[in-house]
């Protein structure tokens, strides 16, 4: 929670601070209670720094090796570790197959942000 935490919180403070305070008050004016406002108004408007905060958590928890082998159970494997186990023992080629489809899990959310992206630039 320490280690992923700061990448989430900037990326939701950041979609936060994007927020005017105009369109809540205007929500409020209107009749609307807080929580109304909050799941109709401003949820909306945060969702991109939502999604992306929790894209670049599943990015840095993919290849954190070192958390995984200091807080993983005895026996559990993950893809960090049996690449990094592979390597260690210089059987490049068994690490290569874990490799790639690390790399490929991992371009899946990183797509993903790039096109958001490049639709909000447009």
């Amino acid at each position: 929670m320490t280690l992923f935490l700061p990448a989430a919180v900037g990326s939701l403070r950041t979609s936060l601070l994007q927020v005017r305070p105009e369109f809540e008050d205007a929500a409020r004016s209107l009749g609307r209670r807080p929580l109304s406002v909050l799941l109709t108004v401003t949820l909306p408007l945060v969702r991109p720094g939502i999604l992306t905060g929790a894209a670049l958590v599943f990015l840095l928890t993919m290849k954190e090796l070192p958390a995984t082998l200091i807080l993983s159970p005895i026996g559990f494997t993950t893809l960090a570790s049996s690449i990094w186990a592979a390597a260690e023992e210089a059987f490049f080629a068994r690490a290569a197959a874990p490799a790639l489809l690390l790399i490929a899990v991992s371009s899946i959310p990183l797509a993903l942000i790039t096109m958001r992206e490049e639709r909000r630039e447009d």
